[in-house]
Parts: structure tokens; sequence; C-alpha cells
């Protein structure tokens, strides 16, 4: 199934514009109970913290159980002493499914559940499919 480029930039602003909300926000306007992910927030430090552990990205009728293996900070230290951050999740996914870019509902059982535009990426390692997610709260 392929995506226009009009559906893909709406996917992304609805991604971006989710990203600078409070998850405690969304999960109160989506009508979902609050998870523990409303004390531990979304931010490089949370993620970081979790290098290591298994995701759920939910694919079509399915999830698909993703390793997240690499956290990288891409915000100056002038950007990082004014709140902002910018960084970007490396996972590693299994040999038997190939995922497409698209937003995906992504499950953790310590952050709970979020959305994240996934694109696959080429890396040196063969063996698995990797993706990449880029978190960027540096304008806002």
């Amino acid at each position: 199934m392929s995506s226009s480029r009009r559906e893909f930039l709406k996917r992304g602003t609805f991604v971006a514009l989710a990203a600078g909300v409070p998850l405690a926000l969304t999960g109160k306007a989506s009508g979902m109970g609050t998870t523990k992910s409303t004390a531990v927030g979304l931010n490089l430090a949370s993620f970081k913290s979790r290098v290591g552990t298994s995701f759920l990205l939910n694919h079509e009728a399915s999830k698909v159980k993703v390793t997240l293996i690499d956290v990288t900070n891409f915000a100056s230290r002038k950007q990082t002493a004014a709140g902002k951050e910018g960084f970007s999740l490396l996972f590693r996914g299994p040999k038997e499914t190939t995922l497409k870019q698209d937003t995906y509902l992504i499950e953790h059982e310590e952050l709970g559940m979020f959305s994240f535009l996934v694109v696959p990426v080429g890396t040196k390692d063969r063996r698995a499919p990797h993706y990449e997610a880029v978190i960027n709260r540096l304008h806002s």
C-alpha cells in the first residue's frame, strides 16, 4: 500500500503535533486511561534508559517486536540548556518482517502507547532490518 505525498504530510504533521502534546492530555482527549508513561515522559532520558528493551509496533493486524538498539542526541549544549531536545531512536526488527515508512502505534511496557513516524534505514548490520524514529523538539 503506497502513501501519497499529501497523506505522508498529513500523518507527519499529526505526529509532530502529537509529539509536542503531553501524553497525559492525549490519553484524556482520546478517552484512553492514563498509563505509567505520563509519569516517565517520552524524552531523551526515558529512551536512553530503555536501550536493549523491546517495543511492539502495531502493523496491520499484528504486532511486530523490535528492539531499541541506540539513542542519538543531536541537540547542541545550548539547546539542551534551554530545555529543548532532539534525538533519534534506532530499532532492530525481525528479519521475517519488513516494515514500510509509516506512522505506527508503538507499545512499551513502561512507556505506554504512543505514535511515531518510523522509517526503514540502512546499516552495516545486514542480518536484520533497522528502523529509525526522529523526535525533534528543538524549535518548539
